[in-house]
């Protein structure tokens, strides 16, 4: 009985070894809320601008954390004692990564400039 258990727990943590892998560079950064240009100060335009930018420099390098990653795992699969091509799995795992994170950075980013465009009409200059 032991013996089936450890086998399907050896099945369970060799098939999430590919993701256990990516996690690397941990999750993706947490995307600033948006803020209502209309209504928020010059101060918290001035946050939401820093946070935006430190947002995009977490997602490049969350991003080039993945890539990284994923060549060194293709050189390790080249290198086995019995080699072979990298599970397309986690090349298509860590291009999705990339993807969501970038539609992200682009959200985020639209985002703000619309925060802008809103505050300079609330705002203007006289």
């Amino acid at each position: 009985m032991f013996g089936k258990f450890g086998l399907a727990v050896a099945a369970v943590l060799i098939s999430a070894a590919p993701a256990m892998a990516q996690s690397v560079c941990g999750g993706a950064p947490i995307p600033p809320a948006a803020v209502d240009g209309s209504k928020v100060t010059e101060a918290q335009m001035k946050d939401a601008h820093d946070d935006v930018v430190n947002f995009i420099k977490a997602s490049d390098d969350y991003q080039s954390c993945l890539f990284s990653d994923l060549d060194r795992q293709r050189r390790e699969a080249a290198k086995a004692k019995d080699p072979k091509p990298l599970d397309q799995n986690i090349i298509d795992g860590v291009n999705a990564k990339v993807t969501a994170n970038q539609k992200t950075k682009e959200k985020v980013g639209a985002e703000y400039n619309a925060a802008v465009h809103a505050y300079k009409d609330a705002h203007p200059k006289g």
